[in-house]
């Protein structure tokens, strides 16, 4: 062990759990014991890190850049200190080649390590950022219609990249923070693909992984970080939803996505669940989704809609990537629910019931979702039928690239009919996770 180990360690573990006050006091009290070559790093990354966990990552939508610089982002800010040690450890095997025959061997080798570690954690934290303002220009260009299946391959990517340097006592702090985060943001997108393909296993498997990391974040935040800190959101932020006294706005973020998804699972798999787990299934599965079901009685009362179905297209080909079948393999997810192919869609939902797939309404809405199904893909807009001459009238839209839902009325209404229009939008956004993707349009200044 260094004479630097322990403080290293206790600052590390300051950040790690969200203590950014307490990282600060540590350098101020004791950073002359430190090596100097460092202090000025570690008091950026406090600067820094707060910002990161307080979704500062994120350039809001005006443009506006990182509140640690104003004329950079803080993405920009990271990518400077990166860059910053790696030209500080080729000027450190310059100097350690002529100095190594009076100085302690091992403390250099530490140092030599500790910066070798540094440089992969902010090479992780560049990549992090990258990919979420990805996520944000998305939003930006269509808040309505983020597809998350479309950065798998990115966040596969980063949860690949060798982080064997951060096994050293002072570092795994950090390394076990940047484990945590790219697990859910990994396990995250994993369940929204296969909930949106309907793959009953995978998803249940996937919700759970995520549900059991987010625990162990959770958990370790707890365990180590003082009851006396808190972590402040700006009283002007946005994200003051997500305000929590303990726990840093990324977590919060994850866990609220969490929470949607089990609520989605549930909606879309309510008759595999009750199969499962018969009338039982019906008390913990009316707490996850109240959300979808009150607006859709809300909406069935006062608009006298008759049917409000969601159709499965049974024989769509799978959507995720090759990636995904590669990770499914790695976590043993279990085989996907099977299908009759004699039937190419199936009625998964209907309120106030489920109709019969033998059905005139029932084969309506699936002649109009086949006919139509090049121009649903999409995802864009509603398929509109209805005239005065006819005696109902069919507004459908995809939610996911497999699921289309379906609006049935008595009687004609109207193509822009505004109160049908809000609703689809709302559950559209609901379902799709577009409300909270929103908070990276919207980000903390």
């Amino acid at each position: 062990m260094t004479r630097w180990d322990n403080l290293h360690e206790r600052y590390f573990n300051y950040l790690a759990t969200l203590s950014f006050d307490k990282a600060k006091e540590l350098l101020e009290k004791d950073g002359n014991k430190m090596n100097n070559d460092f202090l000025q790093y570690f008091y950026m990354l406090i600067q820094y890190e707060r910002s990161y966990h307080n979704f500062g990552f994120v350039v809001g939508p005006k443009g506006n850049l990182s509140s640690i610089r104003k004329d950079k982002s803080l993405l920009q800010c990271y990518s400077d200190l990166h860059m910053s040690l790696i030209e500080g450890q080729s000027n450190n095997k310059q100097n350690n080649t002529t100095q190594s025959i009076t100085d302690d061997t091992k403390e250099i080798d530490y140092i030599q390590q500790l910066t070798i570690g540094l440089i992969t954690f902010l090479s992780v934290r560049t990549n992090l950022m990258k990919l979420y303002e990805q996520i944000s220009t998305a939003v930006k260009r269509n808040e309505h219609n983020v597809r998350l299946e479309n950065y798998i391959d990115e966040i596969t990517h980063i949860s690949q990249i060798d982080m064997s340097s951060l096994n050293i006592s002072a570092l795994n702090p950090i390394l076990r923070l940047l484990k945590h985060e790219i697990d859910c943001l990994l396990l995250l997108i994993q369940s929204y693909v296969f909930i949106s393909d309907y793959q009953y296993m995978n998803s249940i498997s996937t919700l759970h992984h995520m549900h059991c990391v987010l625990k162990e974040w959770n958990d370790n935040i707890e365990n180590q970080q003082s009851t006396n800190h808190r972590f402040i959101l700006s009283t002007t932020s946005p994200l003051n939803f997500f305000k929590s006294s303990t726990k840093p706005a990324l977590y919060t973020f994850y866990s609220k996505f969490h929470e949607l998804l089990v609520a989605k699972f549930t909606f879309y798999f309510t008759d595999i669940l009750y199969e499962y787990g018969g009338l039982d299934a019906k008390t913990p599965m009316g707490k996850t989704n109240p959300e979808f079901t009150a607006r859709i009685a809300q909406f069935y009362r006062r608009s006298n809609v008759e049917w409000i179905t969601l159709i499965l297209h049974t024989t769509k080909q799978q959507i995720y990537s090759s990636q995904i079948d590669q990770l499914a393999d790695y976590h043993l997810i279990q085989p996907v629910t099977s299908f009759n192919d004699d039937k190419p869609y199936q009625i998964i939902f209907g309120y106030p019931n489920k109709p019969n797939s033998t059905d005139e309404i029932a084969q309506q809405i699936i002649t109009k979702a086949s006919i139509n199904n090049e121009m649903l893909t999409s995802g864009e807009k509603p398929f509109y039928s209805g005239d005065t001459n006819q005696t109902k009238t069919y507004f459908l839209q995809n939610i996911d690239p497999r699921i289309t839902l379906a609006l049935v009325f008595a009687s004609h209404r109207q193509e822009r009919d505004t109160t049908i229009i809000n609703f689809l939008n709302e559950l559209l956004d609901l379902l799709r996770g577009s409300r909270l993707l929103l908070y990276f349009k919207n980000a903390a200044k």
